[in-house]
C-alpha cells in the first residue's frame, strides 16, 4: 500500500488510472479529486526504477508480469529495473469492464491492454516534451529507449526529467508503438513473481502477521444446510480458559486462541448441537438419483431454433445420452487464510483474495468504517480457480476481530477447506441428437439440472453460445436448490458442457461411421476461427494417419471466454486404467500474443486441472457431509500421470479473448472421445472408473 508521504519520498512521475462516468481516463496523481485517496498506478522514481501498481491478484497465472511488461512496451523501459506492488482495493483500480476489482473470468489482459498501454505511451510522451525543454533541444530531434532519453551519441536515464515530467499536461493522444516496434510484446520477459517465490520472500496469505495477533478456526456443521442449535464450551475453558469461543453469522463457530495449535486442541473439545437439514444422511448415490429427477421437471428454455423434437423423429440416425458430474473442490494449494484487524478509526485486512472489491464491501459492512479509513493489502495466492473470489473467509475474520478488538487470523486446514464447501456445482445432463444418413447432424436438444451460479447463466454456458451451425436446437436448464454451498470453478459452465456436448459429437460420429474432426469442420463452416483451430489441431497431431476405430486417440473443441482451443489425446488403457501419453492443443486468443509462455503455461495447467477432473476428482459424501479429508481421500494428477503437452497459439483478427480458463474444457471430452475410439467405451459419468 502507497501513501502521499511514499509518493514524496519517491518524487519523480506518478500517473492514476480514475474511472469516470463515461469509462476511465488518465490522472496525475495531484488531479485526483480529494474525494479518493491518491491511489497510484505507475511511478518513475528518480533513480529510474519504474514500480507498476498491479489491480489483479497474482496467484500462479503471471498477472505480476503480463500487465507491467505492457506498461514497459510503451515506456520502452529495461524489464530488470521493473517492480511490481499489488494495488489497494479502491474505485481507481476498478476494471472498468467489469465495474468490480476483481481477477477472474480470464480477462486481466484483455480487460487492461488499452488501459495500459495508454499509461506508458503518456509517461514516454510527457518525458520527451520535459527532456526537450530541459536540454533546448526539440522533441523531435529525441528519442526515448530502453529506459533512456537519447540525443546523438549522449543518453540520459528517464529518471532526470521524471520531476520536470509531472508539469507536463497529459497527451490526448499519445502515439502508441506498431506491432514492428514491439521489444516484449509477442516474446515476452522473465516472470517477476519466480525470484520471490523460489528464494522463500513472497507473501502469501497465511505468512502475514501482526503484533499481539489471535489465530482463529472454524468448526463447522458437519453436513450442510445445518446450524449450530446449542455450544457447550465447558471442556474448552477448563483446559483453555483464554481460548474464546462464539458463533459467527455464517453459521460456523469461531475458536480463538494464542497459537494456530492452541485453536486446534481446544476445538476438539467444542461440543455443538447442530440442526436438521435436508440433506443429512444423503450419501453420492442419494445426490445422483437427485439430480437425474431433476431432468424430470419442466426446464427454462433458454435457446430454440428450428423444431428440434420433428427433425429428431425423422432423423435415421439417433443418439440420447445422460451425463453426471460430481462436486467438485478448487484444490489450491493454499487453503483459505486472512489477518483482518478491525480497529475504532481504521480496519487493516490482509487477504489472498480474487476479489478486492467484494472484500471492500465486506470490511465496510462489518467494520462500519468509511472506505477512506480501510485498506485491503492483496498477498500472493497460492492458486484460486475462483474459489477465492468468494470473500467469506474474510468476513469471518473481519467479524471476529471487530468482536474481540484485536487483529485476527483465520487459517483453515486442508481438511476445513474440502469440507467448507463452495464447489463446481454438481449436474445432471439429458441429451438428444440426431443425424441423416450422411453423418450430417439435424438436431440436438440439451438439458442441464445444475445450481445455478450467475442467475443460471452459466448453467448453459458453451452450448447456448456455442459455434456448431446445428440447425434444430433446444437449450433447456433447470435450477436446482439445496443447501450445498457452490460456486465459481475455473471455466465455470463450461466444465460440464464442454464435455456432454462434445462427447455426443463424436457418438454421432461413432454411429455413423463419420470423422469427428471432419464433422466438426462441417459444423464451424460458418466461422473461419474455429474452423481453423480444429484444422490445425488435425494437422498438428497427424491426425489423418493416427485417427481410425481401434487407435485411441480423442479430439474435442471448445469456445469459452472468447478463446477458442481444440485439444487432441492419445489414450491406452494399461491394466484397466486410463494412461494420457500427448495432448496437442490449439488455441486462438486473438488478434495478438502478449506473452507466449505465459499463454502456453497457462493452457498446461488447464490441461492439468483438466485431466485431474476427468480421472480423479470428485466430493464424496457420507450423511450429508463430505467424506473427503484431504488429498489422500480426495485424489488430484500426479506428476507422474501429467502427459506430454504440446501448445500451439494461433491469432486472428477480433477481440483479444482470455487464456486461463479456455485451455480446460476441451481436455475431457477429448480423452473420453479416444476411449470411444479406442475401445468402444462410452464414458458419461465423471471421473472416469472403468
Amino acid at each position: 500500500m502507497i501513501t502521499r508521504r511514499d509518493l514524496i519520498k519517491m518524487g519523480g512521475l506518478t500517473l492514476s488510472i480514475m474511472l469516470m462516468p463515461a469509462g476511465y481516463r488518465l490522472l496525475k496523481a495531484e488531479e485526483v479529486p480529494k474525494r479518493y485517496a491518491p491511489n497510484l498506478w505507475i511511478n518513475l522514481s528518480k533513480d529510474n526504477v519504474l514500480t507498476v501498481f498491479v489491480n489483479k491478484s497474482e496467484m500462479g497465472q503471471g498477472v505480476y508480469t503480463g500487465l507491467p511488461m505492457i506498461i514497459a512496451e510503451e515506456l520502452d523501459f529495461p524489464w530488470e529495473r521493473v517492480k511490481v506492488q499489488p494495488a489497494p482495493a479502491g474505485k481507481p483500480y476498478v476494471d472498468p469492464k467489469m465495474g468490480i476489482q476483481l481477477t477472474g473470468g480470464s480477462t486481466s489482459v484483455s480487460n487492461m491492454y488499452e488501459i495500459l498501454r495508454l499509461a506508458g505511451a503518456s509517461m514516454r510522451e510527457m518525458l520527451l516534451a520535459s527532456a526537450s525543454k530541459k536540454l533546448g533541444i526539440p522533441k523531435e530531434k529525441l528519442t526515448a529507449r530502453g529506459g533512456y532519453i537519447i540525443v546523438g551519441n549522449k543518453k540520459y536515464a528517464y529518471g532526470e526529467f521524471s520531476e520536470l515530467a509531472n508539469k507536463e499536461p497529459l497527451p490526448e493522444k499519445p502515439r502508441l508503438k506498431s506491432p514492428q516496434e514491439f521489444i516484449y510484446i509477442g516474446k515476452g520477459v522473465p516472470r517477476i513473481d519466480v525470484p520471490e517465490k523460489t528464494n522463500g520472500k513472497a507473501i502469501f496469505g497465511i505468512d502475514t502477521f501482526e503484533e499481539g495477533m489471535l489465530y482463529m478456526v472454524v468448526e463447522r456443521p458437519p453436513y450442510f444446510g445445518a446450524k449450530p442449535m446449542k455450544v457447550d464450551t465447558s471442556e474448552v475453558k477448563k483446559e483453555f480458559p483464554q481460548v474464546e469461543v462464539f458463533t459467527l453469522s455464517s453459521g460456523g463457530v469461531a475458536v480463538c486462541g494464542d497459537s494456530f495449535w492452541t485453536c486446534q486442541k481446544a476445538r476438539q473439545k467444542l461440543r455443538v448441537e447442530w440442526s436438521e437439514s435436508f440433506v443429512k444422511g444423503w450419501k453420492d448415490k442419494d445426490f445422483e438419483n437427485f439430480f437425474l429427477s431433476k431432468l424430470k421437471d419442466k426446464g427454462q428454455v433458454v435457446k430454440v431454433k428450428g423444431t428440434p423434437q420433428r427433425a429428431y423423429e425423422k432423423s435415421p440416425i439417433k443418439v440420447e445420452e445422460t451425463y453426471i458430474q460430481p462436486y467438485l473442490y478448487h484444490a489450491t494449494m493454499e487453503p483459505m487464510s486472512c489477518l483482518a484487524w478491525v480497529k475504532k478509526d481504521e480496519c487493516i485486512v490482509y487477504a489472498p483474495t480474487q476479489s478486492q472489491t467484494w472484500a471492500l464491501e465486506s470490511a465496510k459492512r462489518i467494520s462500519g468504517l468509511p472506505e477512506s479509513r480501510i485498506k485491503v493489502i492483496t498477498t500472493y495466492l497460492g492458486g484460486g480457480f475462483g474459489r477465492k473470489a468468494n470473500v467469506e473467509f474474510v468476513a469471518e475474520a473481519l467479524e471476529a476481530s471487530k468482536k474481540l478488538g484485536k487483529p485476527v487470523k483465520l487459517i483453515y486446514t486442508r481438511e476445513d477447506d474440502i469440507k467448507s464447501g463452495y464447489f463446481r456445482p454438481y449436474s445432471a445432463t439429458h441429451i438428444r441428437a440426431s443425424a441423416d444418413k450422411e453423418g450430417n447432424i439435424t438436431s440436438l436438444s440439451f438439458k442441464i439440472a445444475v445450481q445455478p451460479l450467475l442467475n443460471g447463466r452459466a448453467s448453459v454456458e458453451g452450448v447456448e453460445n456455442m459455434f456448431y451451425a446445428i440447425p434444430n436446437l433446444l437449450v433447456e436448464r433447470v435450477d436446482v436448490e439445496l443447501p450445498v454451498s457452490f460456486w465459481f470453478w475455473r471455466s465455470v459452465g463450461s466444465t460440464h458442457n464442454a464435455f456432454s456436448i462434445e462427447t455426443i459429437i463424436d457418438r454421432i460420429a461413432y454411429k455413423a461411421g463419420k470423422d469427428p474432426a471432419e464433422l466438426r469442420l462441417k459444423l464451424l463452416k460458418d466461422n473461419p476461427v474455429a474452423y481453423r483451430v480444429v484444422e490445425y489441431a488435425m494437422e498438428k497431431s497427424g491426425w489423418s494417419k493416427n485417427f481410425g476405430k481401434g487407435k485411441a486417440v480423442g479430439m474435442a473443441y471448445h469456445y469459452s471466454f472468447g478463446s477458442h482451443a481444440c485439444h487432441v489425446a492419445q489414450v491406452s488403457l494399461e491394466k484397466n486404467k486410463v494412461r494420457v501419453h500427448k495432448i496437442v492443443a490449439v488455441i486462438d486468443v486473438g488478434p495478438l500474443v502478449v506473452h507466449p509462455d505465459l499463454i502456453r503455461s497457462q493452457v498446461e495447467g488447464a490441461i492439468a486441472m483438466g485431466l485431474s477432473m476427468a480421472l480423479k476428482e470428485q466430493v464424496s459424501f457420507k450423511d450429508g457431509g463430505v467424506e473427503n479429508t484431504n488429498f489422500h481421500t480426495y485424489q488430484i494428477l500426479t506428476a507422474e500421470e501429467m502427459p506430454q503437452v504440446e501448445v500451439h497459439i494461433l491469432t486472428s483478427k477480433r477481440e483479444m479473448g482470455g487464456v486461463g480458463e479456455p485451455g480446460l474444457p476441451p481436455t475431457a471430452p477429448a480423452v473420453a472421445n479416444a476411449l470411444l475410439w479406442g475401445y468402444g467405451i462410452r464414458i458419461n459419468k465423471l471421473p472416469i472408473r472403468l
